[in-house]
């Protein structure tokens, strides 16, 4: 099961490798044989891809499946934490 924090992790690394080859979502989608606004909702973790279009993005950005599933995430920007997420782990409560 995909939790949507890692479709979001998937996501933003999908996004960092395609910012490093400089190519813009339009240019990747008609790549991989998708339209903008699935690369875009892809990156922004609200979509998970299919496996098929996985591997093509993989192929497309020139990644081995084993540095990108290995690899932290591309950036420092941590995913947003609630307060209230915080409040529980500080106080060992479960939400």
């Amino acid at each position: 099961m995909i939790l949507e924090t890692d479709k979001k992790i998937i996501g933003n690394k999908f996004k960092e490798y395609r910012k490093s080859k400089q190519l813009t979502q339009f240019e990747l989608a008609e790549k991989v044989g998708l339209n903008e606004k699935q690369i875009s909702r892809i990156e922004a973790g609200l979509n998970y891809p299919t496996y098929l279009t996985f591997v093509k993005l993989l192929d497309v950005l020139d990644v081995n499946i084993l540095d990108f599933v290995q690899s932290a995430p591309l950036t420092n920007n941590p995913l947003p934490v609630s307060y209230t997420h915080l409040r529980a782990h500080e106080t060992g409560r479960n939400l």
